[in-house]
């Protein structure tokens, strides 16, 4: 497995999805509705679907396959969360969410990647945002290569 390849995969599809750039999409997967972002450059192929609380983006770089499935999500109603998350990774991009820890502050506001456990390719993240020391936001990863 290329971590580097990966985290620029992941870190390019997911900043698509951010920018506008990637192609969105309802669909139903069983009985669910989900949202879904595909987005392709080159040799990256990027997919994620979700709905609210979690879901999975499935990459691939040339014949490599990943996959990094989440969980969570805003805890109570505040609105702002959403927007300061989506600050956060455009201006961290390829430093959160992947194979390192990661923290940033902006104001009352405080972001925070923390890597949980690693055994050989897979690898467990925990993502928060604080505001004014409440966490407001929690997201757990797990990063995996996909078997062909």
């Amino acid at each position: 497995m290329d971590k580097k390849k990966i985290t620029t995969a992941l870190t390019t599809g997911l900043l698509a999805g951010y920018g506008g750039q990637s192609q969105f999409s309802s669909i139903t997967r069983g009985s669910f509705e989900l949202k879904s972002s595909h987005f392709e450059m080159g040799d990256i192929v990027y997919h994620d679907e979700w709905t609210n609380g979690g879901g999975q983006e499935i990459v691939k770089v040339g014949n490599d396959l990943f996959t990094r499935v989440y969980a969570g999500g805003v805890l109570g109603k505040s609105k702002d969360v959403i927007q300061k998350l989506i600050y956060f990774i455009q201006n961290l991009t390829d430093q959160t969410r992947l194979f390192a820890d990661c923290e940033s502050v902006d104001g009352d506001w405080t972001y925070h990647y923390k890597i949980i456990d690693s055994d050989s390719d897979i690898t467990t993240g925990k993502e928060t945002i604080k505001y004014k020391d409440t966490t407001v936001f929690v997201h757990v990863f797990v990063l995996s290569p996909i078997s062909n």
